[in-house]
């Protein structure tokens, strides 16, 4: 009887510790595609926008990339994150956590700069989610 009394006991021990913990786990939920059906993730950012608006030959990606910046898959992180701008280099192409002081949004938005891609402006839901990316800390995810 002692020992199921015990073993009863230290079920309870388990049991409560787990409910203690359960609290304290942080799940984040994964960003949600917005209209133009692009996530706020960089795998997303990078096939949806990049390899198809800005690492194409003659721009960003091949061998001869503008402004020395190679926006290809592998490449476009190591090439954004904290990494100053050649155009001007008191600016950074992408600041993690804020997107208003990223070179790469104004670009986007034609803001004070030349306007990026040069065929025409983005859908505003996909600049918004390449925002959000970077707002959240511009994750290599």
């Amino acid at each position: 009887m002692k020992s199921l009394i015990k073993t009863f006991f230290i079920f309870i021990i388990i049991i409560s510790t787990f409910i203690s913990c359960e609290d304290k786990i942080v799940n984040e939920p994964e960003p949600s595609p917005t209209q133009s059906g692009v996530t706020a993730k960089l795998s997303d950012i990078q096939i949806k926008v990049f390899n198809v608006s800005c690492a194409t030959s003659g721009c960003h990606g091949g061998s001869n990339v503008a402004a020395n910046l190679n926006l290809t898959s592998g490449n476009s992180y190591n090439q954004l994150v904290n990494v100053n701008s050649n155009e001007n280099p008191s600016l950074k192409r992408v600041v993690p956590g804020s997107s208003g002081q990223s070179l790469l949004i104004r670009k986007l938005e034609g803001n004070g700069t030349s306007l990026m891609p040069p065929s025409g402006k983005l859908k505003q839901e996909i600049i918004d989610s390449i925002k959000a990316w970077i707002d959240r800390g511009a994750l290599n995810n």
